[in-house]
């Protein structure tokens, strides 16, 4: 078992996020964090089904990105739910961003599957990047310690397994495993904050701190303590 899937067990059991008899439903982008997430969990044997969100907004390379995660849960033979939301319309009727329309959208559904479907869990795909993103992003809003204690590992139902590895660890695993995932063209963008953070201000505090996500994780647990 490789070092990505030993890491993933000990954080699952040192941050009691999972029992090895739970119903996971693991949310699946078709991007390379939650297909590596569900491959992970699906080898470790857990009990999973996959749910993909089209939100309709970057046509036919939204479609294409359900064509794969259908594929692949066909292909491990793990039940596939899948819905369509009319994003833009339901930001526009309630004066809200469309990444925030987004969000409410995908879990008010996660959370009827789980419901409808007996999943004890919902798996999210975040990492030890998105820690640091999200604690950059919150200081310069000033939310004060409760926006610095990051990305929480759980927040019943909903449990995050890999935010314990960094990205580069994600597509190392991925390649070597020679898994397929679809790439978003819009992280490229720095039209919204996060990207920005992500793109512009990670690289050169990187050079100031070659292993910052870890000095991030190591400020993160203080806030939260």
């Amino acid at each position: 078992m490789g070092q990505l899937a030993n890491g993933l067990k000990d954080f699952i059991k040192s941050e009691d996020l999972l029992l090895p008899t739970d119903k996971v439903l693991v949310a699946v982008s078709g991007g390379v964090d939650s297909m590596v997430l569900a491959h992970l969990l699906h080898e470790l044997g857990y009990i999973l089904g996959m749910a993909h969100v089209n939100f309709q907004l970057r046509g036919e390379s939204a479609d294409l990105d359900e064509q794969l995660v259908q594929e692949t849960a066909e292909l491990w033979q793990v039940p596939f739910h899948s819905n369509r939301f009319d994003t833009t319309t339901y930001a526009k009727e309630n004066n809200i961003s469309t990444q925030m329309a987004a969000r409410d959208l995908r879990y008010r559904w996660f959370d009827e599957l789980k419901e409808n479907h007996n999943y004890q869990k919902i798996a999210v795909g975040h990492h030890l990047n998105d820690v640091l993103e999200t604690l950059l992003l919150n200081f310069t809003k000033g939310t004060g310690i409760a926006g610095l204690h990051g990305i929480l590992p759980k927040r019943d139902p909903i449990v995050r397994p890999l935010l314990f590895a960094k990205k580069e660890q994600i597509i190392d695993y991925a390649k070597d495993e020679g898994l397929k995932w679809r790439e978003d063209q819009s992280n490229d963008s720095d039209h919204y904050q996060r990207n920005l953070i992500r793109n512009q201000v990670v690289p050169i505090l990187k050079k100031i701190k070659p292993r910052l996500e870890e000095s991030a994780q190591n400020s993160v647990e203080i806030f939260r303590s």
